[in-house]
């Protein structure tokens, strides 16, 4: 596990977290930061899928604003701060800073097919991943603002597979029902809902860790992405 740096479409630098497969040549997958930065948590989720077989590039998209954030979401000032960056990041921008990531692969050997994944605000930058850029395949644990976000009508995007808590207290259920109405619309974006459970279920240090949740959506992120 160490850092990289990407150099993106207008000339900045992102560093990046890069953790090679613990299985040899591994699938490449973006992976998208929570509001927290590349703390302990997002540490851990690099290295979990890197032991599922991926090589996992996941870059500091909080560098345009402060390189090295590393925040604790149980430290309310600091939970404060996360919001304070999301809101000062252009997403649009973001979206071409990890296509980067997913250049990178290539560049490297690694083939065109690249896959993307990513927590909250990141599974939110999946979907528009999937929505805008050549990515593969784009998986979203509860992400944030989709049912403004997906289109009304069947759209040309990639593959993508949605996670979503039922009692996520950042999407309402009336957010959620339009979220999985417009998910049943596209050709391949299954969307699963997680009964009884709250926003970062998958989170193995939140509060609202769910430990079978958080089984069953590994086990259906890996077949979906496996495929």
């Amino acid at each position: 596990m160490n850092f990289i740096t990407l150099q993106t479409d207008d000339g900045f630098k992102i560093p990046a977290l890069h953790v090679p497969s613990a299985t040899g040549t591994g699938l490449p997958l973006v992976l998208i930061q929570e509001i927290f930065g590349i703390n302990a948590a997002m540490q851990e989720a690099a290295q979990a899928w890197a032991r599922e077989g991926f090589e996992v590039l996941c870059p500091d998209l909080f560098a345009r604003q402060q390189a090295g954030i590393d925040l604790d979401p149980r430290q309310p000032e600091q939970f404060q701060r996360g919001i304070a960056l999301m809101q000062g990041m252009d997403q649009d921008r973001a979206v071409l800073d990890l296509d980067a990531a997913r250049q990178w692969f290539v560049a490297q050997g690694r083939g065109q097919k690249v896959a993307a994944l990513g927590y909250c605000l990141g599974g939110r930058l999946a979907v528009m991943m999937a929505m805008s850029t050549p990515i593969s395949a784009a998986v979203s644990y509860y992400g944030v603002g989709l049912e403004a976000l997906l289109p009304v009508e069947h759209t040309a995007m990639a593959p993508c597979l949605l996670h979503i808590a039922e009692n996520d207290g950042f999407v309402p259920a009336e957010a959620r029902q339009v979220i999985l109405e417009r998910a049943a619309r596209q050709d391949n974006m299954p969307a699963h809902v997680y009964p009884g459970c709250d926003h970062a279920f998958a989170r193995p240090d939140g509060e609202h860790f769910d430990a079978p949740a958080a089984e069953l959506a590994r086990e259906r992120t890996l077949a979906f992405l496996r495929t």
